[in-house]
């Protein structure tokens, strides 16, 4: 199973893909086809959970806005990669000390995978500094010693973020901050390839945040209010809107 942080660099893979030979979406110009969760333009990708839920709107002409020429997949992919990492949301988790990926969980993670190679190799640092420039093998093997040293070093900035406990919890409902926060992404993907916000008690949203929750951070152990996760980020959009106006 992936983690939340490889999922997310998976969709953002995607994106960079997508913005650097976009393709000419045809939906809303072309005959809708009953199946198949795409236009005759591109293949949809069928990785995800939330792949098959963006289908499934493609499909019942949810996502069939005229003229728009974008992708509803690349859209989603955008919104969700931008809201996880530089939405307002993730700001208020980092600044509560909950990021909603753990970069040091994370780290660790990479860091033991990448110690597997240097044991198996059964050489000590030293060794492998002297063998660096003998063969292929040994520049990979020092390529992965010095991702070691890297590694380590971001470990222990990261580990520097971490505020102290203190006997006050941060304001806020942090627990909940992943959800909103897929739910304003989301929320804004919807917005662009239907032209409104998600209504209220909208079904199909729920259905879309559902699926993209579920491929971020796995299926909840409890059902999260979906409607409650759709009005406040529908609220904050609009909040956000007029004090910009």
């Amino acid at each position: 199973m992936l983690s939340p942080q490889q999922v997310i660099d998976r969709l953002a893979e995607r994106w960079a893909k997508a913005r650097r030979s976009p393709p000419n979406c045809t939906l809303g110009r072309e005959a809708r086809r009953r199946r198949g969760g795409a236009c005759s333009a591109c293949t949809p990708p069928q990785e995800f959970e939330l792949d098959g839920a963006v289908a499934h709107l493609i499909d019942t002409a949810v996502f069939q806005r005229a003229g728009i020429g974008m992708c509803p997949y690349y859209v989603v992919a955008s919104h969700l990669v931008a809201g996880l990492t530089l939405g307002p949301e993730a700001f208020r988790a980092r600044s509560a000390g909950k990021d909603l990926v753990d970069p040091v969980v994370e780290v660790k993670g990479a860091l033991r995978r990448v110690r597997i190679v240097l044991r198996a190799s059964q050489l000590n640092p030293e060794d492998i500094e002297a063998l660096s420039d003998k063969h292929d093998r040994w520049n990979a093997l020092y390529a992965v010693l010095s991702a070691e040293r890297a590694l380590e070093k971001a470990l222990a900035m990261f580990q520097a973020q971490i505020p102290a406990k203190t006997g006050r919890s941060p304001r806020g409902r942090v627990g909940a901050l992943h959800i909103q926060a897929v739910a304003r992404a989301m929320a804004g993907a919807w917005r662009t390839l239907t032209g409104r916000l998600p209504a209220k008690d909208n079904s199909k949203f729920h259905e879309l945040l559902h699926a993209a929750t579920t491929t971020i951070f796995g299926h909840p152990a409890e059902e999260p209010n979906w409607e409650s996760a759709t009005r406040t980020a529908v609220e904050r959009i609009n909040k956000d809107a007029a004090s910009r106006s």
